[in-house]
Formats: structure tokens, sequence, C-alpha cells
């Protein structure tokens, strides 16, 4: 993980690396009000904040084929995912002696990504060949009152499987010719359906 500087605030948990060729992502902003803690002293200035997601927990939802009229097109299967981003705020403190003090948040979010077409989704215990992995994009705060800092996180989130790159395993009896023709087939309805 990296860090960036921006108004003399360092950001730290943003990511350096993102995946190559992502097959399967999305990308949500999640924006809060963070309240300093009333046994906390006021605000005077921003130093750092340190930021991380933790993915809480995912499901495989069903979904219609389609295009809908935003131009997002649905394969059929979601993979809804829920997530937490902590955060810790070092700030200087309003005194006179200007302490640095530090106060910790956290805020739960959900997103989906929707899934490659590939006809696997229903098949049981599926859901654990599934990896998330969020990557922090940019942090940006600002000071709103002496208690009150507004914080928006940009992050990009992963989903890689082994089924992306040969989505019918051996194990179902399925060929490559097989595959290659309901991938074929799905892409020919999505056509139609386009």
């Amino acid at each position: 993980m990296g860090y960036i500087i921006k108004n003399l605030v360092e950001y730290s948990g943003i990511a350096d690396e993102f995946p190559k060729c992502p097959k399967a992502f999305t990308e949500i902003s999640v924006e809060d009000n963070l309240n300093i803690p009333e046994e906390k002293p006021d605000v005077e200035q921003i130093i750092k904040i340190i930021a991380e997601v933790k993915i809480l927990q995912k499901q495989i939802v069903k979904t219609p084929i389609g295009k809908g009229a935003s131009g997002i097109i649905s394969t059929g299967y979601k993979l809804i995912i829920e997530a937490a981003i902590k955060q810790k705020v070092l700030y200087v403190a309003d005194r006179p002696s200007q302490p640095v003090h530090s106060a910790e948040f956290e805020k739960l979010f959900s997103t989906f990504v929707i899934l490659p077409p590939i006809h696997l989704y229903d098949c049981k215990d599926i859901l654990d060949s599934f990896f998330v992995e969020p990557f922090i994009e940019d942090i940006y705060a600002k000071l709103l009152n002496k208690r009150t800092i507004f914080e928006n996180s940009t992050i990009f989130i992963n989903v890689s499987s082994p089924l992306f790159s040969n989505p019918y395993k051996s194990k179902l009896g399925l060929g490559q010719t097989n595959s290659a023709r309901i991938v074929d087939e799905f892409e020919e309805a999505l056509t139609y359906i386009l």
C-alpha cells in the first residue's frame, strides 16, 4: 500500500498497484461525515488518514439477463459484496499545546459486481472460488468544523476466479467445444436483446 499527500494531509492505504486485465469489477465512492468522539478534543488540523477496506461477506444473486436503460449489461448473476472501510484519523488538537490525537471510524457499505457469463453459479460451494480484493484509489477529506470531518473514499473492487479463465471445469464433463458453444449462444442471445 502506498500513500499520497494533498493539502498537507497524508492519506495512507492508497493502492499503488491494480489488477491487470480485470474481468469482473466495480468502483464505488463511500462518503461519510466523521464526527469526533465527545471524549476527544476539537480538531485544529488533520495530519493523516490511514484507511483499509475489509470484505465482510459475499453472495451470488441470480438476476435477469439483458441491457438496462443506463447501458449496464446484466449477465444473469451478480456477486453482492458487504464490506467496511476502517479509518484512523490523526489530527492536531485545537489546544495551546497542540497535542496530536487520533480517532477511529468504520463505515459499512454494500456493492455488487456483475459476473461474467458462465453457467456454474448454481453449483454448490462455488462461492469459495471467488476472490474479492478491494483497492483504495483515492481519499479526500475536509474539516467542516472543529468536530466534523467530511471524508470520501473511492474504491475499486476486483473479483477474480479460476472460473473466469476456464469456466467449464472438466469435473462437470464439459469439453472446450461445448463451453465455447454455450458462450457463443449467450453472446448471440445478448446481441438479440440489445
